[in-house]
C-alpha cells in the first residue's frame, strides 16, 4: 500500500495545483459581482495564503516542467516541431511575470 502511495502522491499534488489554478480562472472569468466568482476568489486567495499547503504542489509543478522542458529539448522529443520549447517557456515566463514586482502577487 504505501509503494501505490508513495506514485500516486506526485499525482494528488499535481491535480491539487490544477485545481487551484482552475479555481483562480474561474474567479477571474466571473468577476467579483457574480455569486460564484465572489466565493471562488476569496476561496483561492484563502488558500495561497498558507504557502505550507501550497508548496509541495507547486515544487511538484515545476519539476513536472523541468522534466517536460529536458524531453522537448532532447533528441527523443516526440513532437518534430519547436512549438514545444515556446509553449513551455511562455508558461515559465507567465509564471515568473506574477512573481517581479510589476505583476500581480498573492496575499494583496
Amino acid at each position: 500500500m504505501w509503494l501505490l502511495r508513495l506514485i500516486a502522491r506526485p499525482f494528488g499534488y499535481l491535480a491539487f495545483i490544477v485545481a487551484l489554478l482552475a479555481l483562480s480562472g474561474a474567479a477571474r472569468l466571473l468577476g467579483e459581482t457574480h455569486e460564484l466568482g465572489f466565493f471562488s476568489g476569496r476561496l483561492v486567495r484563502m488558500v495561497w495564503r498558507y504557502p505550507e499547503v501550497t508548496r509541495r504542489g507547486v515544487q511538484m509543478a515545476w519539476l513536472v516542467w523541468a522534466v517536460l522542458l529536458g524531453i522537448a529539448l532532447s533528441p527523443i522529443d516526440p513532437i518534430a516541431s519547436w512549438w514545444d520549447e515556446v509553449a513551455l517557456g511562455a508558461v515559465a515566463l507567465v509564471v515568473l511575470w506574477q512573481r517581479i514586482p510589476g505583476g500581480h502577487q498573492a496575499g494583496r
